[in-house]
């Protein structure tokens, strides 16, 4: 008799502290059933997906653009575009070297970006170098426009655009006499566009 109740003793020594656990862990789950009882369940947090493109735009090529372009997503409904530009010509006489640079901000109408329909303005800065009989002359010119398109990214991988863009810009005239002179165009350039998100 004394061996049994010896088993007893430790049967409910090693039980019974399971028990206890099980029956707290059973009270904790209830007492968090009812801490979130009423309360309404949070949002599930959405996949943006890539916020990254690099595209090659070849109808820019006919403006003596380069065509390439990066854009940053910025939340849902925004984004941020750099896009560079370069340009030689040269002559037996002359030789020009044009350097810019456009950056423009996309809002985002439909869609997440950089995926969607968006319109927005843009702006860029032009230096240009002319050289003509060993006298070098420097201008700084500057262009304001605006955009308006279409992105579609593609397996979180690919990404094609089409879209319209035009500028308004003013340069120096370095082909002119005198200072001062002032060279206004508009500049409007289809984008039919292709690359890579990330």
């Amino acid at each position: 008799m004394p061996r049994a109740a010896l088993v007893l003793l430790l049967s409910l020594c090693v039980l019974f502290p399971r028990m206890a656990l099980a029956q707290d862990d059973v009270i904790s789950q209830v007492q968090d059933w009812f801490s979130k009882l009423g309360k309404p369940k949070p949002p599930p947090v959405e996949e943006l997906g890539a916020r990254n493109t690099f595209t090659i735009n070849p109808l820019a090529l006919q403006n003596s653009q380069l065509g390439v372009e990066y854009e940053r997503a910025f939340g849902k409904g925004f984004s941020l575009y750099a896009a560079p530009e370069f340009a030689y010509g040269r002559t037996p006489e002359a030789w020009t070297l044009s350097l810019a640079g456009t950056l423009g901000i996309r809002l985002f109408v439909l869609g997440n970006a950089p995926s969607g329909i968006y319109f927005g303005p843009e702006f860029s800065v032009i230096h240009q170098i002319r050289s003509q009989n060993h006298v070098r002359r420097r201008a700084l010119g500057l262009g304001l426009g605006g955009t308006v398109g279409w992105t579609l990214v593609l397996f979180n991988r690919f990404t094609l655009a089409a879209g319209f863009s035009a500028q308004y810009r003013s340069i120096p005239d370095l082909e002119a006499e005198g200072d001062g002179a002032l060279r206004v165009q508009v500049i409007p350039t289809p984008r039919l566009a292709f690359g890579v998100a990330f």
